[in-house]
């Protein structure tokens, strides 16, 4: 059984948060590679205990050297970001690895009563 209606809704609001974070590779990667979120930075330079935003409600991205990479190639969780490398592939020493994750947060705005 459906319960009673709620209050009227007069606008919903959904807010995209883009959160950066940036590593560069310290020796040549060569194989599967599991990289902890505290080897990263922020966009203010902080150090980062983990990656906000991979929950349900958002997405990451990786960029190798300013590439976008194919989903296959990684896996990204709050405490790092595991790379699976094929044979023949390397990153190379010094090679910027960015994480980008987006989250989205819905806000519900009611009609006041008059």
């Amino acid at each position: 059984m459906q319960g009673p209606a709620g209050p009227p809704i007069q606008e919903i609001l959904v807010e995209p948060v883009a959160r950066r974070y940036f590593y560069f590779a310290e020796e040549d990667l060569v194989t599967e590679v599991n990289i902890p979120a505290s080897q990263f930075v922020d966009d203010n330079g902080a150090s980062q205990g983990m990656f906000f935003g991979t929950g349900i409600n958002g997405f990451a991205h990786i960029f190798i050297n300013g590439m976008l990479q194919e989903g296959r190639m990684y896996r990204v969780s709050q405490g790092a970001l595991t790379l699976f490398l094929s044979e023949g592939d390397v990153i190379f020493a010094g090679t910027p690895i960015i994480v980008e994750t987006v989250e989205y947060f819905v806000q519900f705005i009611q009609n006041q009563p008059t």
